[in-house]
């Protein structure tokens, strides 16, 4: 049977946890945005959506659209770009809310890969710190749509999935990411990484699932630049 549609919602809220400041008129300790164009790959009528401006919130739509067999590809894969800032230790967190399907042979939360990496800096004003580095959460830190495995009853298994995310889960943290004691969301003033969402074509049961992640930046284990 043929499963037509699989969506994921990935809203970020802006985290701003710097004794109740929460404009950049005033004192910001942290800030999360899009790091860039979402891009998607091997998908038969799928998309994604996210604005490219590093400026603007990360608010990104993916639609893995077809994923019977009817889709040639061997796998599907979403990279979603975050950029992060802060002028202080942090940590990156993200929860997750949603479920499968009750028909254990359709769609589930199981079935989509997920795993965060390259750390990049963002521009010039990104703090390049030698005392301490930035730390992805091991489990995660994959890129899934490698090394993924087959178990007995014929699906696809990856190192990390959306369903191994918990009610907050830590994923990064680190030591500070801006240059200065204040932030203004520039173009060049943090850091960015990848969050990557991948899911295989099989023969599911037929039916659609969702799920929406919040990736949430606030103050983390003491961090030396």
């Amino acid at each position: 049977m043929r499963l037509h549609i699989v969506k994921i919602y990935i809203l970020v809220f802006l985290a701003v946890f710097s004794a109740g400041v929460n404009t950049f008129a005033q004192q910001q300790s942290f800030d999360i945005s899009s790091g860039g164009q979402p891009t998607i790959s091997d998908a038969l009528n799928g998309s994604v959506s996210g604005s490219a401006n590093v400026t603007q919130n990360l608010v990104v739509n993916i639609n893995f659209g077809e994923v019977s067999a009817a889709n040639p590809n061997s796998i599907i894969k979403v990279v979603v770009p975050i950029a992060i800032r802060g002028i202080q230790a942090y940590q990156v967190s993200v929860a997750m809310t949603g479920s499968g399907n009750a028909d254990p042979r359709a769609i589930q939360l199981t079935d989509i890969g997920y795993g965060n990496g390259n750390m990049r800096l963002l521009g010039a004003k990104g703090q390049v710190c030698t005392k301490s580095s930035h730390i992805f959460n091991s489990f995660f830190n994959n890129d899934p749509a490698s090394g993924s495995t087959i178990n007995s009853s014929g699906r696809v298994v990856y190192q990390s999935t959306i369903a191994n995310i918990t009610s907050s889960t830590v994923i990064l943290s680190g030591p500070k990411l801006t240059q200065g004691k204040s932030l203004a969301r520039s173009t060049d003033d943090g850091w960015v990484f990848d969050a990557v969402f991948v899911i295989t074509p099989q023969f599911f049961a037929a039916g659609s699932t969702g799920a929406t992640l919040t990736f949430t930046i606030s103050s983390g284990p003491t961090a030396q630049c």
